[in-house]
């Protein structure tokens, strides 16, 4: 696998955008229990919004949300889709990346991390990730972070031809995206394995109040301090 940073992850998203867009129409029924423990009008920062599936389904519920997402297109498809809506004004589209959110300290109610953490290539990084929520959020606010788990009958072939390397990238993998005109596009992803996520929550400084898993994914919900 051919070195991986941020810029390569990002690049691909650009390319991609158009077709990802249109295969992530739904909202996640996880991140919808999530936000009916919210109280009504939470202020919510989408990390990784991609076009923003779960953004617009929050802001039809009052909920004022900032949608942050580090590829531009995605950013402009999301948009696009809310013009003219009545919960429209409820969303701010904000280029960003999830490691340095921009998002002043303590100003929010809950924040969503879904399907973001797998895609950056460190471990500090996806530390700083989980550290820049804990730092938006306001006293007691709440978090819902989700990533791909190892443990995938799909993965299980390179898994096994990577035992041997180092934890912390042992998991990592590149998933095919096939574009309309047949070109694939290669995308990283960081496959947990189970108690990685635990341990990364912990170390963040969030406190961690519940793990649980669904059909090849690792969820947490956890809670600022104060």
């Amino acid at each position: 696998m051919a070195a991986v940073t941020k810029a390569r992850v990002r690049a691909t998203y650009e390319r991609i955008a158009e077709p990802f867009a249109a295969s992530r129409s739904e909202p996640w029924p996880e991140v919808l229990s999530f936000a009916t423990t919210l109280p009504s009008n939470a202020r919510i920062v989408d990390v990784g919004c991609g076009n923003g599936r779960h953004a617009r389904t929050l802001a039809a519920e009052g909920h004022p949300i900032v949608a942050v997402d580090f590829a531009r297109n995605l950013l402009l498809i999301g948009r696009r889709g809310s013009r003219g809506r009545i919960w429209g004004a409820h969303i701010g589209w904000v280029q960003g990346e999830a490691t340095t959110l921009p998002v002043r300290s303590g100003s929010m109610d809950a924040a969503l991390c879904v399907a973001v953490l797998h895609h950056l290539p460190s471990v500090e990084e996806r530390l700083c990730a989980l550290r820049e929520i804990r730092r938006v959020l306001a006293a007691r606010g709440r978090a819902f972070v989700s990533v791909w788990a190892l443990d995938q009958p799909r993965f299980r072939r390179a898994v096994e031809a990577r035992k041997d390397l180092p934890a912390d990238v042992r998991g990592d993998v590149e998933v095919p995206w096939t574009l309309p005109d047949g070109v694939v596009v290669p995308r990283y992803y960081h496959l947990f394995q189970e108690g990685e996520l635990e341990r990364l929550i912990i170390e963040s400084g969030l406190h961690g109040e519940r793990f649980f898993r669904g059909p090849g994914n690792l969820f947490a919900e956890a809670s600022s301090h104060g």
